[in-house]
């Protein structure tokens, strides 16, 4: 770059400054002599230019308030949707124990219908343990003989017999279920009062024993208590027919299947009828 073209920058930023200088000072004695009509444009050049200077300064702060007043909206927000959803999760905990209130309530009214049928002292027992190997099926229930349980009273629920007590101690008691291959309740046909035995099959199932072939059996038919065991009161309900078989001719009965009424997977309470002398009579 020559030496001409330098001096001639330095003296166009000279009189730039100069002309800044001026302009300033020219604005500075007319505001002081109130002589508004003559300087109100370069007046308005100067408040418009120190305005965007002031914005400029003043706007990280506005900025920063801004970004508090923010936090702590979102904070605020933060808190209200933890207190929401603590809300939340108790109202379903109570939604639950409402649920299992109500669940509870009506298998205890099925219970209290039964009771009120039959004309004996009964107990009132939780189920504790559940034994349902294919080849058994016991329960364990927590009253014994302390509260007057024995082995051979008669144990049900609000569908119908569950089976017997074959085992007591102090506190708990062991209870056969129907579709144990041990059980054995006198039992007979609800529609045409055949009489049959009804045992246990194993796999929650039972069999209706020593019907003839010549007895009109249908699926679906109930099954009852007889009451000729003397263990179980006459007319509580066993279950229901779910497949008849002529079996072979060789076979003087038929072969009948029994569903239990009750689902002994889902038992819970149940009621055993008290006996002031029980004996166990299971087998037959």
């Amino acid at each position: 770059m020559s030496l001409h073209k330098r001096n001639s920058k330095n003296r166009l930023k000279i009189f730039v400054v100069l002309a800044i200088v001026v302009l300033l000072l020219s604005i500075a004695i007319g505001l002081h002599l109130d002589l508004l009509p003559l300087f109100s444009p370069l007046e308005e050049v100067f408040i418009d230019s120190s305005g965007y200077i002031e914005k400029g300064l003043s706007g990280p702060s506005r900025w920063g308030r801004h970004l508090w007043r923010s936090y702590l909206a979102l904070h605020g927000v933060e808190s209200e949707n933890e207190a929401l959803r603590k809300k939340v999760a108790r109202l379903q905990r109570e939604i639950v124990q409402y649920r299992e209130a109500l669940i509870a309530n009506a298998r205890l009214k099925r219970l209290l219908k039964v009771k009120r049928k039959i004309r004996t002292t009964t107990v009132m027992a939780s189920v504790v343990g559940v034994d349902l190997a294919p080849w058994a099926g016991t329960i364990t229930i927590d009253r014994g003989r302390k509260d007057g349980i024995r082995p051979g009273m008669a144990v049900l629920s609000g569908a119908g017999v569950v089976g017997q007590v074959i085992r007591s101690s102090f506190y708990f008691s062991k209870v056969l279920l129907l579709s144990d291959y041990d059980s054995a309740v006198a039992a007979l046909v609800q529609r045409n009062r055949v009489r049959g035995i009804l045992r246990g099959a194993g796999q929650g199932q039972c069999r209706l024993a020593y019907v003839g072939k010549e007895i009109d059996v249908e699926v679906g038919d109930e099954i009852i208590t007889s009451g000729a065991d003397q263990i179980f009161p006459k007319g509580l309900l066993l279950g229901r027919v779910s497949s008849v078989s002529r079996g072979p001719a060789s076979d003087l009965f038929q072969v009948i299947s029994v569903t239990p009424a009750v689902d002994f997977k889902r038992l819970e309470e149940v009621l055993i009828l008290i006996k002031v002398h029980s004996i166990m009579r299971s087998r037959y």
